[in-house]
């Protein structure tokens, strides 16, 4: 009877005991803002993580205190600059209604007054960029680079005396779990997991 009461008693550490076992690779991932690194992962990482890590990474571990690579990203936006001199056009003809280094103003201009469907630009893309660092080297080698994005499947709006951005007409979305997926894809593949 006291066998019985001892194996239901270490039954809940099982699971526990098993995940530490396949743990062949820890990583932890970092955030770099521009301003500041956060280690973590944002809400729509974590169900990622939470949904696939068994499937689809088996032998990745996450752990922010002793890994051995760390995934650092960012979000960015490629071809703002060529998309930034016809906004900046845009939002003065909207705004004022006067064509730039003309002097002259359109009178009545419907442009004005009227919400505009903005399209996306095949050049402007909104993306999160990865980068594997290894941590057994000093300083932290970067040994893969990468990013993940969505398509957007429509353009937007722009609505009266509203100004519009570069990121209004990018293409692609940034996805920083995508980012993250693809990196541990690599990892994985990399190290024969």
């Amino acid at each position: 009877m006291n066998r019985w009461m001892l194996s239901l008693s270490l039954l809940p550490l099982v699971p526990l005991l098993t995940l530490a076992q396949d743990c062949k690779l820890k990583f932890a991932v970092v955030y770099n803002d521009g301003k500041a690194l956060q280690i973590g992962l944002t809400p729509e990482q974590k169900k990622m993580w939470d949904r696939d890590s068994v499937k689809k990474f088996k032998g990745l571990c996450l752990d922010d205190k002793n890994p051995n690579y760390f995934v650092l990203w960012s979000e960015g936006l490629d071809g703002a600059e060529l998309a930034k001199v016809s906004l900046d056009h845009f939002n003065n003809l909207r705004s004022t209604g006067e064509v730039p280094g003309s002097g002259t103003s359109v009178k009545n201009f419907s442009m004005m007054s009227n919400t505009i469907h903005i399209r996306p630009s095949s050049q402007v893309r909104a993306r999160a960029d990865y980068f594997v660092l290894d941590a057994s080297t000093s300083p932290y080698a970067v040994v893969r680079q990468g990013q993940g994005f969505q398509d957007v499947p429509q353009g937007g709006t722009n609505h009266p005396g509203q100004t519009a951005k570069t990121s209004d007409v990018a293409s692609t979305i940034s996805d920083p779990a995508a980012a993250l997926e693809n990196a541990l894809k690599w990892l994985k593949k990399e190290k024969k997991l």
